[in-house]
């Protein structure tokens, strides 16, 4: 009874924590374990092996820094929609402008590798093959093709065991001595500082799992989790990957071998091994290209719906993909494959990489600093705000050790896209909220308060956990009546009066809470508008609901976050200071019932039961008075648990005077009590019935 039917969300929660790191595993093993690593070799010698290992801990901040931001505004959207509610629409251009360009890089650069995977099979010149791939992945993710999360789940499996095959039977042979670790830091430490930049392009996948938050179940535990294993079982991956590879083949042949894992399997596997080492290569190849597409096309459609591009972006195929972004980033992949060779390609993937994860690590010390009560993640990046500092400062300090093209290149591309957004996107922008407006208004400027909205919104689509009891929120709330007359005023007195009992604060102390807090949700619903303010409180042990209705609606003026909406009912929610996620999720979950005309309550109803029932589709609720004249007086001293009741059956609050408690098994019955039992409905227990539960 903890959430409603999933098929009234258009994205259903139906990912597990299996799928998360399969996503995020699969997004990262590829071009920068067999394409990558002779590149890096090149550069740092044998201490590569090492940078990728520096590399994957580096990018721990970050990883977290994502998840965190998961967890707290699970939309689908990808980083985008994080960073430009954040940042305003200004960071918000930056971050889609940088991360479509490491994208489109990063996917290049897998295209490449592809092509000199191919070779291996059929001789084909490498760059006009890229470019070949680039096209038919370009109309492959036109006309809709996506590979299936079973599919999707049996490559990763494939993957992983052709490369623990390949690094089981390789780590024996790494003695051999046809690896030359001596010198191990060939070119100082300027070359394994520089190394350990070119090959961080290698993690740049963990951070698509943004991009499905909203239909991962119970994403506040399996986002974090998934994004950790998968960041420890790539680090493993690639680290000993290379060890093999390094070890086995001998530096000379390495650095200018474009299938370097390959030519490793060969030393050691047999031929239908180091085979399978090219079909695993060409399916991680073809797996990051065909998603990275996609995920880099949604971009300009992102920033389209924000004014800051055309709407020509939003249009859709016949096939329901977004064709014109699809072709931008074809378009852009096979620029970069003409235009720079393969190494320059991995410098500008790692540097427009490190430029989106030193956003990411600044957008949580922005949202946390801005102090908004409805940013409430589900996972908190432990040690802020070091761990974010810690990581911006890595990004920036790898981009500069790149070299200067890369430095140059990102520069240039920062200041064009602020100039561009400064004398174009700003005029046509339609999202202008950021938290960063918070921190503004501690420096005297005006903050933006509309973000905390949006912010609230998006925790709608978080879902419940186990311990979260919409059911008995509901049944626990008071439904409260204004006159055809009555004003926003009226109404949030006569509310803050009922919560300021049940709270044990003066009711004036809730009044302004509410009016402080500026989190209000109007749902958009024409046959039923409600608006819902959510304030979080001390002295509250518990959440709290009160539900004021007006026939004749209630005018959201502006000091209450609204725009002269006129609603009908008004949902007031008091949450706790300790956990104001667990309010926000219930929020949440009661905004998606009031958006749902089927399940809407109705204005007709007269009695408490009848409103309470319309928000628990396929449920009522049945109140029962403990009165000693009635046959119910039997209950009277008994426990709550020690009432014996049909499993679909539950009781969820006892309103004793004028209080209404947790039916909490210890709880002795008294008389004058009344019990609220919510069941399916016509399965309600009649009096005699409950009566000889005990």
């Amino acid at each position: 009874m903890a959430g409603k039917d999933s098929s009234s969300s258009d994205l259903q929660r139906s990912l597990g924590l299996r799928h998360v790191f399969v996503l995020s595993t699969g997004g990262t093993i590829s071009a920068g374990l067999f394409f990558l690593p002779s590149f890096a070799v090149d550069k740092a010698g044998p201490s590569a092996v090492l940078a990728y290992l520096v590399a994957g801990l580096l990018a721990l901040p970050a990883m977290l820094s994502v998840s965190e931001l998961s967890t707290a505004m699970p939309r689908a959207g990808g980083l985008y929609y994080f960073l430009a509610r954040a940042l305003g629409p200004a960071g918000g251009t930056l971050s889609a402008v940088s991360t479509w360009v490491s994208l489109v890089m990063k996917d290049a650069f897998a295209l490449v590798g592809m092509s000199a995977y191919l070779n291996l099979i059929v001789d084909l010149p490498a760059k006009p093959t890229a470019i070949c791939l680039i096209a038919f992945f370009t109309v492959l993710n036109i006309v809709g093709s996506k590979t299936s999360a079973s599919l999707q789940m049996g490559m990763v499996a494939f993957l992983l065991g052709i490369m623990g095959w390949y690094m089981i039977a390789g780590l024996p042979d790494t003695n051999s001595g046809l690896g030359d670790f001596d010198p191990f830091f060939t070119s100082g430490s300027s070359g394994f500082v520089a190394a350990i930049g070119l090959v961080f392009v290698s993690y740049g996948g963990l951070t698509k799992v943004a991009s499905i938050a909203e239909e991962v179940e119970d994403p506040s535990k399996n986002i974090p989790l998934g994004v950790i294993v998968s960041l420890f079982v790539s680090t493993v991956v690639y680290t000993v990957g290379v060890l093999v590879a390094v070890a086995v083949v001998p530096a000379d042949d390495l650095i200018v071998d474009q299938a370097p894992l390959h030519t490793a399997a060969e030393y050691f596997m047999p031929a239908v091994g180091a085979g399978f080492v090219i079909a695993a290569a060409l399916a991680a190849f073809a797996s990051a290209a065909n998603a990275g597409i996609l995920a880099a096309a949604r971009y300009p459609m992102a920033m389209s719906r924000d004014g800051l591009m055309s709407t020509k972006f939003l249009e859709l195929s016949r096939f329901g993909t977004p064709i014109w972004g699809i072709i931008l980033t074809g378009a852009g992949m096979s620029f970069v494959v003409i235009a720079f060779g393969a190494g320059a390609i991995a410098k500008l993937a790692s540097a427009f990489v490190l430029v989106k994860l030193a956003l990411v690590n600044l957008a949580v010390i922005v949202l946390r600093s801005a102090k908004i009560s409805s940013y409430a993640p589900g996972f908190k990046t432990p040690l802020y705000p070091f761990t974010q500092i810690l990581g911006i400062g890595i990004s920036l300090y790898l981009i500069v050790k790149l070299g200067s093209f890369p430095l140059i290149l990102v520069c240039a591309a920062t200041l064009l896209t602020l100039i561009w957004y400064h004398f174009i996107g700003k005029k046509k922008a339609t999202q202008t909220a950021g938290a960063i407006h918070h921190i503004y208004e501690r420096l005297g400027r005006a903050a933006d308060t509309s973000v905390d909205r949006e912010i609230s919104a998006a925790m709608q689509s978080h879902g419940l956990r186990s311990e979260d009891d919409y059911a008995g929120l509901i049944a626990r709330a008071s439904v409260l009546y204004v006159p055809n007359d009555g004003d926003i005023d009226l109404a949030a007195t006569r509310a803050s009066q009922v919560l300021g009992h049940r709270i044990g604060i003066d009711a004036d102390t809730v009044n302004e809470q509410f009016l402080e807090t500026g989190s209000l949700w109007i749902q958009p619903s024409q046959t039923h508008p409600t608006a819902t303010p959510v304030a979080f409180f001390d002295d509250a042990e518990d959440d709290h609901l009160v539900i004021v209705k007006s026939e004749a609606g209630i005018v959201i003026p502006a000091e209450w976050g609204g725009r002269n909406e006129r609603v009908n009912a008004l949902f007031f929610l008091a949450g706790t200071t300790v956990k104001p996620g667990r309010a926000l999720r219930l929020a949440g979950e009661l905004a998606g019932y009031l958006d749902d005309n089927k399940s809407a309550v109705s204005l007709d109803a007269a009695h408490e039961a009848e409103v309470k029932d319309g928000l628990l589709p396929g449920l009522e609720i049945g109140q029962y008075p403990l009165l000693p004249e009635t046959a119910l007086r039997s209950l009277i001293g008994k426990r709550v648990g020690d009432l014996t009741l049909d499993k679909d059956l539950h009781i969820e609050a006892i309103r004793r005077d004028e209080r209404v408690l947790r039916a909490d098994p210890d709880t002795e019955l008294l008389a004058d009590d009344q019990l609220t039992i919510i069941g399916p409905i016509g399965e309600l227990p009649g009096s005699d019935e409950l009566a000889n539960s005990a």
